[in-house]
């Protein structure tokens, strides 16, 4: 397979051109794999998996985070399960009300 090409400075280029260079990029990957399974690895398009604290708000315990993981093509859920507090076990199905990213080290 042949290799990713270099980065491209998007602020200074035309939308157009970037969105066709990429199509053609990607036909050209395409059809470099000569029938053989194609993947979104094979092709250079396999995202990570998404990760996000999603938040709500209990009537009971008030607001909670939950971390959740998911496949890069997943929906988050709308709602989510509240932990309750202490000893006491809630599970009562609450609304998603936002969603955040994990803090990441500074690089």
């Amino acid at each position: 397979m042949e290799e990713l090409p270099q980065p491209v400075d998007a602020a200074s280029a035309d939308p157009e051109d970037l969105a066709i260079g990429a199509l053609l990029a990607l036909q050209s990957r395409w059809r470099a794999t000569e029938g053989r399974q194609v993947t979104l690895r094979a092709l250079g398009l396999e995202l990570d998996p998404q990760e996000r604290y999603l938040s709500a708000v209990c009537a009971a315990h008030g607001r909670f985070h939950v971390l959740w993981r998911g496949a890069a093509s997943a929906d988050r859920p709308e709602r989510i399960a509240c932990p309750g507090s202490g000893a006491m076990r809630c599970d009562d199905g609450c609304v998603v009300d936002f969603t955040y990213e994990p803090a990441r080290p500074a690089s």
